[in-house]
């Protein structure tokens, strides 16, 4: 059955409208804002199924012309009342939280009486349309036998009105941030709280930092590394989210050795969707373009041209204390001279080393960057991967 076009006020007509989970899919998860609910939604209708329910009832702003819904009204019935959940207040679906409303073939009524709040407009306009999901093609619209009282239907509004609604923002991913040498990140406090509002999972690498000789020395510089490629992979374990960074000065080093040191593998463990570079203590040679879509989909690096520490890096006397590392250089500085396709690069005269990272640059810069390209890897590995096949046969 297909769903009809929406109403002048921009719901669906009234009645119960049934259709398939693709059905739903294509028709309410099928704009650039939209599409990012396609995944929790189809993580409810399979936990249905998997549960062994009979019908999936759909209501409120996400089966209405609203761009951008931020809630879902959702009904999951059962056959019986023993199969219901033990825990109805929230559920674990594929490592995300909802709130869902349950019931069971037992309790017609109280179906029938969801399917009226679902129905109702909440400002006393007409009623609107609610959406059945046949999980199984049985192609059999759900026929409502009641409808409550005022009184009984009072009490369902308030309760339903007291729960917490399912928030269908899936998480954009990992932010990692790595800080730099003689520094207790005290910026992550600035990260923090603007990154988790805006449905990133943020956690910083904290590493000893103690150590004023650890530019100086490769094997400290190597057991740094080591202890950050265990943790960046149990990290991705763990998750499953898609990890970004944001490095400043010797975190940067840290990420490019990282990179580095996997490029003659098919790819890297962990890749990353963006890496955020400020006080960027790497070559301004290093190779961005060699990463795309084998372990990095996008790079922004912040050029302070009056970064206080940058420019002691090895193009002066301190080469002789690093050593000849080809990945030490300016490019905080100076910028890369990579033309990689995903490399952005932004100057800004009022930065210095240590002011960088505050708000303004954070939500202004940083952030539109990184929502921008949460999937930047999956993107970029996809050209890859055509760039690679196309090679192959052209040779």
């Amino acid at each position: 059955m297909k769903i009809p076009e929406f109403t002048n006020e921009g719901k669906l007509p009234s009645g119960i409208h049934i259709c398939t989970g693709v059905e739903f899919l294509d028709r309410f998860c099928n704009d650039e804002i939209r599409k990012h609910f396609e995944k929790p939604i189809g993580d409810i209708l399979d936990y249905a199924k998997e549960r062994g329910a009979v019908e999936v009832f759909i209501g409120g702003s996400f089966v209405s012309a609203n761009q951008s819904p931020k809630d879902l009204d959702c009904v999951i019935v059962f056959n019986e009342d023993k199969y219901i959940p033990n825990n109805t207040d929230e559920v674990s679906i594929k490592g995300l939280r909802f709130d869902i409303l349950f019931a069971s073939l037992e309790s017609h009524k109280l179906v029938d009486s969801y399917l009226k709040l679902f129905s109702t407009c909440r400002y006393g306009g007409k009623d609107v349309g609610v959406v059945q999901i046949d999980l199984y093609s049985n192609n059999k619209t759900w026929e409502i036998r009641h409808y409550p009282n005022d009184e009984d239907f009072e009490i369902i509004k308030r309760v339903y009105n007291d729960r917490s609604l399912i928030d269908l923002k899936e998480k954009k991913g990992i932010l990692v941030s790595i800080h730099g040498l003689l520094s207790h990140a005290e910026w992550n406090k600035e990260i923090a709280p603007i990154a988790s509002s805006q449905n990133w999972i943020f956690a910083p690498y904290i590493y000893d930092t103690n150590k004023p000789d650890l530019l100086f020395r490769s094997g400290k510089r190597s057991k740094v590394l080591e202890d950050f490629r265990e943790w960046i992979y149990d990290l991705q374990q763990r998750f499953e989210e898609g990890i970004s960074i944001i490095a400043h000065s010797f975190g940067t080093y840290i990420i490019g050795s990282y990179l580095q040191g996997f490029i003659n593998e098919e790819f890297s463990p962990v890749a990353f969707n963006s890496i955020i570079l400020t006080g960027s203590i790497l070559n301004k040679d290093f190779d961005w373009e060699k990463y795309r879509g084998y372990s990095v989909g996008s790079v922004y690096n912040t050029i302070a041209p009056n970064d206080e520490y940058v420019k002691y890096m090895p193009a002066t006397q301190l080469k002789k204390y690093i050593g000849m590392s080809n990945l030490f250089g300016q490019a905080g500085i100076e910028g890369f001279e990579s033309k990689s396709p995903m490399l952005t690069q932004n100057s800004f005269e009022i930065l210095t080393h240590t002011n960088s990272i505050k708000r303004d640059i954070i939500e202004s810069k940083w952030m539109p960057f990184l929502n921008a390209n949460r999937d930047s890897y999956r993107t970029e590995m996809m050209d890859y991967m055509k760039r690679k096949y196309e090679n192959k046969t052209s040779s």
